[in-house]
């Protein structure tokens, strides 16, 4: 009985150092260990103290992951030879990826698109909070034309675009990505959960014009995968590309196979030499 509650204060006092640890990474963008720990526990907090401001989440486990991915990880660093870097952010979300660039390139010129009208509004908020207010931000998606589409609201990062109506679904407009690559662009990023082959396959040439593209790929597991025919695109633009697991999908491919949303989702990272 004594072992049995030695060895349970050790596995807590190992949770505990583990989780100090963790929230290391995260003080330096002002986060509190006391914040840190609500967001851990899957919380249904809506606010946060980011780089001192105030700012509106929706989902506090998918918040702390792109806390990591963006400002601690820095996947979307990049050099520029320009002070005033020009930059699309394809699926926006609540704003943190604009923060980010905004942050490493205060005079950067941003087109920046979210289709979710929440969440639209949430970025606004977020984006007013650091005072920036120079960002092209529209309320539409991306597509490869501008007729209206149905899109699912989730609330949260996953929201895409659906052939069918349902109650948790709304229409939206949408832009051709094509028409605003028809001048250098430092960045793209594209992150719009599932659409990203269609849209890549329609810009073809255009894509000459950019500098750096951030692909996150997914592949819904009832659809093809297309990430061959996606790499060929970038591979003809010019592009190098490195690539890596975005998110685990599957333990188990061989015995899954299909996994329970995406059966994968890369992130490629697209550059030239």
């Amino acid at each position: 009985m004594i072992l049995k509650i030695a060895i349970g204060k050790m596995k807590l006092i190992k949770n505990i150092i583990k989780k100090i640890l963790e929230f290391r990474k995260y003080k330096s963008l002002g986060l509190s260990y006391f914040e840190f720990s609500e967001l851990k526990k899957k919380s249904n907090k809506r606010i946060s103290i980011l780089f001192g401001k105030e700012i509106k989440i929706t989902d506090s486990f998918w918040y702390l992951h792109s806390l990591n991915e963006l400002f601690i990880d820095e996947v979307y660093k990049f050099n520029s030879n320009s002070s005033i870097p020009k930059i699309i952010d394809c699926g926006s979300n609540i704003g943190l990826s604009i923060i980010f660039f905004k942050r490493m390139y205060p005079d950067s010129e941003i087109i920046a698109f979210e289709p979710d009208n929440d969440i639209f509004n949430i970025s606004k908020y977020n984006l007013n909070q650091f005072g920036i207010n120079d960002v092209k931000l529209f309320p539409k998606a991306v597509w490869i034309n501008e007729k209206p589409l149905v899109f699912a609201k989730t609330g949260s990062l996953s929201g895409h675009i659906v052939q069918e109506k349902s109650e948790n679904t709304i229409e939206i407009q949408t832009v051709r990505l094509k028409d605003f690559l028809c001048k250098k662009i430092d960045f793209l990023k594209i992150d719009i959960e599932g659409s990203e082959y269609d849209i890549l396959k329609d810009c073809g040439e255009s894509l000459k014009n950019v500098d750096n593209i951030f692909v996150e790929y997914h592949s819904f597991s009832e659809n093809p995968q297309m990430i061959g025919e996606l790499l060929v695109i970038l591979k003809n633009a010019g592009f190098k590309v490195y690539v890596k697991e975005a998110w685990n999908n599957m333990k188990n491919p061989y015995i899954e196979k299909k996994g329970t949303y995406f059966d994968l989702q890369l992130n490629i990272f697209g550059y030239r030499l």
